[in-house]
């Protein structure tokens, strides 16, 4: 079990600074040289759950970015910058992701690449439960994964950090697939530590220099942490992160099921720091909507042939603000197809939604609410 953690204090996306944190990270785990003993072919997946510029705080920071792929370029290795969000995973779609999010800058100033490679593997993994993960050729290709979440609360999970952004690694409309398969979070909770174990990242990065509280992960506030972190295990990096933040390990889904497979420490007070420890922030994150996971954690323990009907009572489901511009993209992403456009507006099916909250985060103009 590998609790170490290193936290760097970093206040800004100044490039300068930045880049000595990303150095200082590195360098207590041993060095860029010691990832790249298993091959020069090095794969970066940062969060890039939708086109939105980076002062939205959805995504994660092209200056992190920029500056890992930069170390690993200048020690010699070919690197590709590559992600898959919520919504269509294409040709068409990706140049505008890569733009908004400030990718294109980001692997230009690293002489990096971006992926261009739409197609996907499926592989098989024994973890909870026998699977079988349809994912990106990239990553699967990839000698070395460095996995640059984003600091942030989630309406589902309870909070994403390192291992929820991992499930980009699952093509594009192949994610609303999953949502549909597994309803409700306990199950998708599940998947997602199986899904961690399976693309197995070589290091962890979370940015934390502006995060987000709220309802997270896209329609929440923009908080100032003033972190980034780093560690080989990705469970223990978000365990860090929940620490920082104020939030409860015990409230995460994710957490609770990684603890107990001995994946990572239960308590905080276990990390093993290679710096010094960050205090948690005077003003804790604000979690999202705490009663439907409440009822969610209720439900999950009930048989699996009452479970849906409950949920449709009990848990919360998305509507539609005035806020609207009719572009379809819940429509696209929901699982459930609950979701139709007329008029210019969407429109939730209560009796049809799976309570999975993709329309919230994938929503451009954050007009869903729960």
């Amino acid at each position: 079990m590998d609790n170490r953690v290193f936290a760097a204090a970093c206040a800004g996306y100044d490039q300068r600074r930045v880049e000595e944190a990303v150095g200082q990270m590195f360098a207590a785990f041993g060095g860029v040289e010691k990832f790249l003993q298993k091959g020069k072919k090095v794969l970066i997946k940062p969060n890039l759950l939708l086109a939105r510029e980076p002062d939205g705080a959805t995504t994660t920071h092209p200056a992190v970015v920029g500056a890992v792929a930069a170390l690993f370029v200048r020690a010699g290795a070919a690197v590709t910058i590559a992600d898959s969000p919520g919504g269509p995973y294409n040709a068409l779609t990706m140049p505008r992701v890569y733009r908004l999010c400030g990718m294109e800058k980001a692997a230009k100033y690293a002489k990096a690449r971006l992926n261009r490679d739409f197609s996907s593997q499926t592989v098989r993994f024994e973890g909870l439960q026998p699977r079988e993960f349809e994912l990106l050729t990239p990553v699967c290709r990839a000698d070395v994964v460095i996995n640059i979440g984003k600091m942030k609360t989630h309406m589902l999970t309870y909070f994403t950090g390192a291992v929820k952004n991992l499930f980009g690694t699952v093509p594009g409309l192949q994610k609303a697939a999953m949502h549909s398969r597994l309803p409700g979070q306990q199950a998708f909770c599940r998947m997602l530590v199986d899904l961690c174990r399976c693309v197995g990242p070589d290091f962890s990065i979370i940015d934390g220099v502006v995060g987000m509280d709220g309802r997270g992960p896209s329609g929440g506030r923009p908080r100032r942490a003033g972190v980034l972190l780093a560690a080989e295990n990705p469970f223990a990096a978000d365990l860090a992160a929940m620490y920082i933040c104020g939030l409860q390990p015990e409230r995460s889904p994710v957490h609770s099921f990684a603890a107990a497979q001995k994946l990572v420490c239960a308590e905080p007070e276990r990390i093993e720091w290679l710096s010094e420890p960050f205090r948690p922030l005077d003003e804790p994150f604000l979690p999202a909507s705490g009663r439907s996971r409440r009822s969610e954690s209720v439900i999950s323990r009930l048989p699996g042939r009452i479970r849906q009907p409950l949920r449709r009572v009990l848990v919360a489901a998305p509507h539609v603000t005035e806020r609207c511009a009719g572009c379809g993209a819940c429509a696209q992403a929901c699982p459930a197809h609950a979701i139709t456009v007329r008029g210019g507006r969407a429109s939730v099916d209560g009796r049809r939604c799976i309570r999975c909250y993709c329309c919230h985060e994938l929503c451009p103009v954050r007009a869903i609410r729960i």
